[in-house]
């Protein structure tokens, strides 16, 4: 049960992640290019799940991952910059509760983002497409609180602002973007050696493979990478929970630690 500092530091995380321009700035790019896309696939006269819902899919890959970094970047390291990691330690309130306040109030900034951004794809959405939305809610979010806690952790690792930034740039951009590209080229360059199923095992690994892969079952079904020619097969939902929660929990714990670790040095 979090007590009444742990309360009031959540919403103090919360009211100051709502006013970062930063995240302002790239949800709302976020909004008006899934907006584009929705309306672009109303023009096309195509169903949702054929093209307009992939192309979020993709949206989404790249964008969330990144608000969810920014807004966790600064959690721990700017309290050290700031010198006021002490003085909060100091308050009674437990290093775990400090972690769990901090990552609870910007997930909550988080999902203000994901929520006005699919939101304004459901209004100029028709009606099946609005109800497709629904596939996309669930795991957008669990998609942006991973990465908020790789983030977090990112973030009690470092000691510098600057360096937080440089760090959970070259992490999205190897977990966005090199990490599927590098498995690709093992898989040519392997020649057939590497298996197509450990590729799967590895994809489904990475949050954001995980995200494409859930939502790729979504919109064409179970048997996607059948359809596609390929011979791998995608684990049940009891291990794509468990997949979910180690990203959730393991960085989040771990940042815990060292946050344990800064208080006594």
């Amino acid at each position: 049960m979090m007590g009444r500092v742990g309360r009031a530091l959540v919403l103090h995380e919360f009211l100051e992640r709502t006013r970062d321009r930063w995240v302002l700035v790239i949800s709302v790019l976020f909004a008006l290019l899934a907006s584009a896309v929705s309306l672009y696939g109303q023009s096309a006269d195509a169903e949702f799940a054929k093209l307009t819902g992939p192309s979020l899919v993709t949206l989404v890959s790249l964008f969330i991952p990144l608000v969810a970094m920014v807004l966790s970047h600064d959690a721990i390291v700017g309290e050290r910059e700031r010198n006021t990691l002490g003085l909060l330690l100091s308050l009674p309130v437990s290093r775990l509760e400090v972690v769990v306040a901090k990552f609870v109030g910007r997930a909550l900034a988080l999902g203000v983002a994901v929520v006005a951004g699919l939101g304004m794809v459901a209004l100029v959405s028709d009606g099946a497409g609005a109800g497709s939305l629904a596939k996309l809610a669930g795991p957008t979010l669990l998609l942006g609180l991973s990465f908020l806690s790789i983030g977090m952790l990112i973030s009690a690792c470092t000691r510098r602002q600057v360096a937080a930034a440089s760090a959970v740039v070259i992490t999205w951009f190897a977990l966005v973007f090199f990490f599927d590209l590098g498995l690709l080229a093992l898989l040519v360059v392997s020649d057939g050696a590497i298996s197509q199923q450990v590729i799967a095992n590895l994809v489904i690994a990475n949050p954001a493979g995980l995200y494409r892969i859930v939502m790729m079952q979504a919109f064409a079904g179970p048997d996607v990478l059948g359809d596609l020619g390929m011979t791998a097969s995608l684990p049940g939902p009891i291990v794509v929970a468990g997949i979910w929660a180690a990203w959730l929990l393991l960085p989040s714990i771990v940042s815990g630690a060292i946050l344990s670790k800064a208080r006594m040095s």
